[in-house]
């Protein structure tokens, strides 16, 4: 769905005196059929290995134990942001946070995650519950073998919570796509949602020296918060719920049982966001005043249900209890009260149908292409692109989603007619039937958030092909992916080593374009006004006589910057220019003299080098994105990336200055969105190589040496190498340990 005027998120708050939302019994250890050995037995059968990084190597001899250790890593290494997502997706955020939560509880109980996740956990299959179970089980021996660890909320974590885990974070990075608002997000600043996006790049044999297909991974998420990323390598010794043995290392996000992107021996993908059209909104007409939960439908009428729950609010010191109403329907949840009897329902597809685990773990165990599409053909995964490459010399490009067939006739962009028949969803679209691409003649692939219908020269996808309720962001094409074609085109007989400085390209694509077509406008505008020309000039010459590349000492990237967010706005997407200058060159110039002045008043010159504005800082314990607060007297260091927008492909974006006196001094920026986990990955017959980082470190403790170790590695552009092979772990372990153990 596309741009809708806003209205009430839900029905309305009631403040009711009668009985809260209906209960429901809880799935207890006996509703799964085959019981886990205990937790000390399956840390009998793990072994965690940290590496100079602190980064885990989680060996088990089967599923089940891998993940156990799994859980238990994540708990050791960061238990309060994992018990922060899980708070989320129980819905009782506010419960912590207080009001700036209550949009996401609201959503959550609208779409009842929790009620639903508990019944349905006992119907799962087999494999999934039970490695459900023992993901829990890691983090319930973490808390039982620290009991320094004070949870904030959550004493005892259950199979079921998994499930909701799952369905919320999607139903939280989904609804978007239905158009009607983004306020439910809990940390909901504009900037930094609508900037979390990403890079994906595929360079097949034909244009590397060795001839082995190449893959980077570059996900722009947010550094702080529940879609943050981690960083972890999982291998399983075969048995259990699988029998077959396998190895992954990669990135997922914190409460995950399992990595959601990276490599095994043979294969690796990467996820670039997209947005295909997963979600609908329909009209309801409530127009009985004798039966008001009575709804039209086919010339009849059908009956919504109807419910109330609590929701627990801090507040202060204390607790602000409030009953809320909901309202469905056999099309989804009531989202917005339109007013006269007209409300919108709500739906996002396979948001309940979905078994995400079971086709993660067939995608991890996949040994080649046929594999890993036949692990993706059930279309278990809601939506994202998939960058592909592996060992037999192949690349692909899938744009995925879990689309659903509509009927052509309806406009699937705006509110379709919910008592017409006629709007049911009509099942899903194969794989088969999404755009995509393999092993292009160009040689390469991209996508960087943008159209599927550009991934390459040549043997792109034709928008054509496909229903036009598809695809959301056919029309995308921003100049991220603009320079990413460009690097691409360019490499020929490419090494490992020059597709990781290709990583951390900083050419700012926008002035190279721009700046000389800037310069033959001063020169007219010298014709014209002489005194507004001479103004500019300075600033003008300093950016002509730069190379357009972001590096730590440079002052033109500084004021490239300064300059390009007065002109575009300092948000994303950001690449439409203001109506105020758009078009009116003299009125540009003169935002250039003004984004000069702005740095004079905050730093006391207009020549202001790169790396000592923008810095990378870690702030401990911050849950809620719209509480960050840096320190200009902490340690910091340099930071690269840039803009987005500007078609830089290190991507970064940073708080703004602030200073108000008597009250709040931040002049510089800080990372806080952008580059949340960078790999490249080399795809050689004989296995796979890569490198990588995560921005800050794997340790969520201040105390922890490794709470800001790879901070050091972005600021100074390099990765550090994979140890995968048993021999590399062997060679490379700073420590190993059995899970509770000291």
């Amino acid at each position: 769905m596309h741009n809708m005027k806003r209205g009430a998120i839900f029905v309305g708050v009631l403040w009711l005196l009668c009985a809260g939302a209906p209960t429901f019994a809880q799935p207890t250890a006996q509703t799964i059929a085959e019981q886990l050995p205990s937790a000390e037995e399956l840390s009998s059968h793990v072994t965690i290995y940290r590496d100079d990084y602190g980064l885990a190597h989680i060996v088990g001899n089967d599923d089940e134990s891998t993940v156990f250790g799994f859980g238990y890593v994540q708990a050791e290494d960061f238990f309060e942001q994992l018990e922060d997502t899980y708070i989320l997706a129980l819905g009782r955020y506010s419960e912590v946070h207080g009001p700036q939560g209550l949009n996401s509880d609201l959503l959550n109980r609208a779409f009842e995650i929790v009620p639903r996740s508990q019944r349905d956990f006992p119907a799962l299959d087999r494999d999934s519950r039970r490695l459900y179970t023992a993901f829990v089980e890691g983090i319930n021996l973490f808390l039982k073998t620290h009991p320094e660890v004070k949870p904030r909320l959550l004493e005892k974590f259950e199979p079921w919570h998994v499930l909701a885990y799952y369905r919320h974070v999607a139903l939280e990075l989904s609804y978007r796509l239905t158009g009607l608002s983004e306020e439910f997000l809990p940390r909901r600043n504009p900037q930094i949602w609508a900037a979390a996006g990403s890079n994906g790049w595929a360079l097949s044999g034909v244009r590397t020296a060795d001839g082995h297909p190449m893959l980077l991974a570059a996900p722009h998420m947010p550094w702080f918060g529940f879609s943050q990323l981690m960083e972890a390598h999982l291998h399983s010794k075969g048995g259990g719920v699988g029998g077959e043995a396998w190895n992954f290392t990669g990135a997922g996000f914190y409460g995950s049982p399992l990595p959601v992107m990276g490599h095994n021996e043979r294969l690796g993908w990467t996820l670039v966001t997209n947005q295909p059209d997963i979600a609908d909104v329909w009209r309801m007409e409530f127009s009985d005043p004798q039966r008001p939960l009575a709804y039209k439908y086919g010339g009849d009428w059908r009956l919504a249900e109807e419910w109330t729950e609590t929701i627990r609010i801090r507040k202060g010191k204390g607790f602000d209890d409030r009953k809320y109403t909901f309202r469905k329907t056999h099309h989804g949840p009531i989202v917005e009260d339109e007013g006269g009897g007209m409300m919108l329902a709500a739906q996002v597809s396979g948001l309940f149908e979905a078994v995400p685990m079971r086709q993660a773990l067939r995608m991890i165990k996949a040994r080649n292409l046929e594999e890993f599409r036949t692990a993706l053909a059930p279309m278990q995964m809601l939506f994202m692109n998939v960058l592909y490459a592996d060992c037999d010399g192949n690349v692909w490009y899938l744009y995925n989603g879990r689309v659903p067939r509509r009927n052509p006739k309806f406009h699937w962009s705006k509110p379709v007619d919910g008592g017409d028949p006629a709007t049911e969803w009509l099942g899903v679209h194969e794989l088969d039937e999404l755009p995509q691409v393999l092993n292009p003649a160009a040689g390469f692939l991209e996508n960087c958030n943008s159209t599927p219908f550009m991934v390459t020269d040549g043997d792109n996808p034709r928008a054509e092909s496909f229903p036009p309720y598809m695809v959301r962001d056919g029309e995308v094409r921003n100049r991220r992916s603009l320079r990413s074609m460009e690097l691409l085109r360019g490499m020929q007989k490419a090494t490992f080593e020059d597709w990781q400085k290709a990583a951390f390209d900083t050419e700012v694509y926008w002035a190279r374009k721009a700046l000389p077509k800037f310069a033959a406008e001063l020169e007219k505008l010298k014709a014209a006004k002489p005194q507004a020309a001479e103004a500019v000039r300075p600033y003008l010459e300093h950016l002509l006589g730069w190379d357009c590349r972001i590096t730590a000492a440079s002052t033109e990237a500084t004021l490239c910057e300064s300059w390009y967010e007065m002109l575009y706005g300092p948000g994303y997407p950001g690449e439409k220019m203001r109506k105020q200058f758009d078009g009116k060159p003299e009125k540009q110039f003169a935002a250039l003299v003004s984004a000069a002045q702005k740095l004079i008043d905050l730093h006391g010159k207009w020549k202001v080098p790169y790396g000592e504005l923008f810095r990378i800082q870690r702030q401990p314990e911050i849950g809620d994105l719209v509480d960050l607060r840096f320190s200009d007297g902490r340690p910091s260091l340099p930071s690269l990336g840039g803009h987005g927008p500007m078609g830089v492909a290190l991507t970064q974006y940073y708080s703004p200055s602030i200073d108000v006196p008597f009250l709040i001094s931040q002049k510089k920026r800080y990372g806080i969105v952008g580059t949340s986990y960078l790999a490249t990955w080399d795809f050689a017959p004989e296995g796979v190589r890569g490198a990588s980082l995560v921005p800050l470190g794997v340790s969520g403790d201040p105390d922890s040496p490794h709470y800001f170790d790879q901070a050091r590695l972005l600021s100074e552009q390099r990765l550090k190498p994979e140890h995968f092979t048993e021999q590399q772990i062997a060679h490379n372990t700073a420590r190993g340990y059995r899970p509770g153990t000291k």
